[in-house]
């Protein structure tokens, strides 16, 4: 799952309990949080059947990006 970057604040009022911490030698941004949440805005990425919001982002404006003419000169 995927939060927007720069919310912190805003998630972090939906946090209701830290469960445990794990991989602490990563530093904390990286390491593995494992969270009670109650309402946390997120959009899944990468679901349990390998679908990906990257790749199909990926190709869909690189298909877009390849229409596009470009527009007057440097």
């Amino acid at each position: 799952m995927n939060g927007i970057g720069g919310a912190a604040q805003y998630y972090a009022r939906t946090l209701l309990e830290v469960l445990g911490v794990h991989l602490m030698e990563f530093g904390i941004p990286e390491a593995m949080w494992h969270i009670r949440a109650k309402d946390f805005p997120a959009i899944v990425t990468l679901d349990a059947h390998g679908d990906s919001l990257h790749v199909d982002v990926e190709k869909t404006t690189g298909e877009a990006l390849a229409g596009l003419e470009p527009t007057g000169k440097r």
